[in-house]
């Protein structure tokens, strides 16, 4: 099929948004003639890539808004990422209506929005004379109302958010994208429901994540099961992403033998290193700042353990690239994390009250500390789930779904 791909951010060799529309893309053209439609923030680093790796079945076309001051578009990537999403509804009109023009010249099968994948940004693509697949899409979780405070002077703004998406299923924009999509793709049981509530009859569900080639081998890592455990955080020091649970727990621990690292930097670096002073365990954790995607890998190698805190969260990539190399996981079980993680592949705790889920997590941590083979038998469950989950599957699955869609198009047409 020719497909048209969108996507905001697209990059090789790169995490989050710009390497879930990468590979997208690149898996996609395995089985069909894609033209990806993308900002042209990460073009060099793109364009680099396709002179080595030259592909036929795989087309670039830049959108970006024009030189328009900051008060109209204030996102300068350079900086921050301050106004990034004023600048992405500017971009998904523009993005549109380029679509148009090259569907004019492409007569395309399939248009395909990838990135971002948020539920309270529905793109306009739908208004094209072609089968529309939206997804997969998240962004409908929510924080549960007694974790709030550890948002600290963020929580109206967080209370604001949850009344808004709470409200999303009557927004008007939401409603007409909804109705006028081919297929409907979540990411989680959260958004799946406010996709339904707005009036959605299927919505099918797919990891907007994948296990990275780079990450898939045919042995399992091994480990030494002596000594101190290393557990590993990894993630944006920010509210949502709640490092503060995974510290408290570690406070609780004063039994087991365990060194908590942490891969990240954010805003709450600062207020997060003298929480551990407080608590006493500023000597049990090592505060490693930002590391380069491609030196994830040997980091998870180096740990014995993985610890996922978020209070709200999609579906986290990192998660499964944890257990592409053999680490259990210690996570809250809800969300995006609680589908993607098997049972026997983790300890999930579940979200009542920071009281109990901070002790929750600390007897899960100690669990792990003083059974080595718990460790072994939960690592090796997460690496043969990671082996399946590849980025080849999740083509397969969408190619399928593309001719469902354009079959049902057919039908109607000849209906019609």
């Amino acid at each position: 099929m020719k497909v048209l791909l969108v996507g905001h951010a697209c990059g090789p060799d790169r995490g989050s948004e710009p390497g879930l529309t990468w590979n997208w893309a690149l898996s996609l053209s395995r089985h069909h003639q894609v033209h990806v439609l993308t900002h042209p923030q990460l073009r060099p680093e793109i364009e680099a890539y396709m002179s080595k790796n030259p592909n036929a079945n795989l087309e670039f076309c830049w959108v970006n808004l024009p030189s328009w001051p900051s008060w109209i578009d204030p996102w300068r990537p350079e900086r921050n990422n301050r106004g990034i999403r004023l600048h992405y509804l500017i971009w998904q009109w523009l993005a549109y209506r380029e679509a148009a023009r090259m569907h004019e010249r492409h007569n395309f099968d399939i248009v395909h929005h990838v990135s971002w994948g948020t539920v309270s940004a529905p793109p306009l693509l739908w208004r094209l004379s072609i089968p529309f697949v939206w997804g997969p899409v998240g962004g409908g979780m929510t924080t549960p109302r007694n974790f709030r405070h550890y948002f600290g002077g963020d929580a109206s703004m967080e209370w604001l958010r949850t009344l808004r998406i709470r409200l999303l299923p009557w927004a008007p924009f939401l409603r007409k994208a909804v109705k006028k999509s081919a297929m409907l793709v979540a990411t989680n049981r959260e958004t799946a429901r406010i996709m339904k509530k707005a009036g959605a009859g299927d919505v099918r569900h797919c990891y907007d994540n994948a296990t990275p080639a780079r990450l898939l081998s045919d042995q399992m890592p091994c480990r030494s099961s002596n000594g101190e455990m290393k557990l590993l955080w990894a993630g944006s020091l920010e509210p949502r992403k709640a490092l503060r649970l995974g510290i408290e727990a570690l406070a609780q621990l004063t039994d087991a033998p365990v060194r908590l690292l942490v891969a990240g930097d954010g805003p709450l670096r600062n207020e997060l290193v003298s929480l551990t002073r407080e608590l006493g365990v500023g000597d049990r954790v090592e505060f490693l700042g930002t590391l380069a995607w491609t030196a994830m890998p040997s980091l998870f190698l180096s740990a014995d353990a993985f610890l996922f805190t978020s209070l709200r969260d999609s579906c986290p990539s990192v998660a499964l690239e944890a257990m592409s190399q053999a680490l259990p996981i210690i996570t809250l079980d809800h969300q995006g994390v609680s589908g993607l993680v098997p049972e026997e592949a983790g300890v999930k705790v579940p979200v009542t009250t920071p009281t109990s889920t901070v002790a929750a997590l600390a007897e899960g941590i100690r669990l792990l500390a003083n059974s080595p083979e718990t460790r072994l038998k939960m690592g090796a469950a997460g690496w043969n789930f990671a082996r399946s989950q590849t980025w080849e599957r999740r083509a397969a699955e969408m190619t399928e779904w593309y001719e469902e869609c354009v079959r049902n198009q057919n039908a109607y047409s000849i209906c019609s």
